[in-house]
């Protein structure tokens, strides 16, 4: 009997060691810092809210609403308000910097409208420790990355500029 709880004991230790961490798990444990528009109580509604099939929309700290459009194992979605759209991406690393093999892209977009828009990337390790370069991504990364961000307002302004 001991013999069969010691193996027991053994797999659950060995399979939680192996387990990957979530973007769910990682935006719960998420500094209100880098998110101030929502706090922990927010995400975690989010969160509830998605798993019990209900729009996921909480107050924000700034008296407004935001929204939860998205959420899987590996990213996210949220409408902070009209203008600002937060994704976040947990991505395996191509080559592991140091002892991090999984990174957080965090991509903020300012929205002008549903055509125009402005998005920066950051990276995080997964204890959100901020990364100073850009982690070398696979296709696939860099594809659903491409795919998130808006480049264009540079461009617009500067088209509406040449036509006067």
């Amino acid at each position: 009997m001991k013999r069969l709880l010691f193996f027991i004991a053994l797999a659950a230790c060995v399979s939680g060691m192996s387990a990957q961490q979530t973007i769910r798990d990682l935006f719960r444990e998420m500094p209100d810092s880098l998110m101030p528009y929502l706090s922990q109580n927010n995400r975690l509604d989010f969160i509830d809210f998605l798993d019990s099939n209900m729009k996921a929309e909480v107050k924000n700290q700034f008296g407004g609403t935001s929204e939860m459009t998205a959420l899987t194992d590996d990213s996210l979605s949220i409408r902070m308000n009209s203008a600002l759209r937060i994704d976040m991406l947990l991505e395996a690393l191509q080559e592991p910097i140091d002892t991090v093999s999984q990174v957080i892209v965090f991509v903020e977009t300012f929205l002008v409208d549903s055509l125009y828009g402005e998005s920066s990337v950051r990276y995080f390790t997964p204890d959100w420790k901020l990364l100073s370069q850009t982690p070398p991504m696979t296709a696939v990364t860099r594809k659903r990355l491409k795919a998130l961000k808006f480049e264009n307002i540079l461009k617009w302004d500067s088209d509406v500029l040449n036509k006067r």
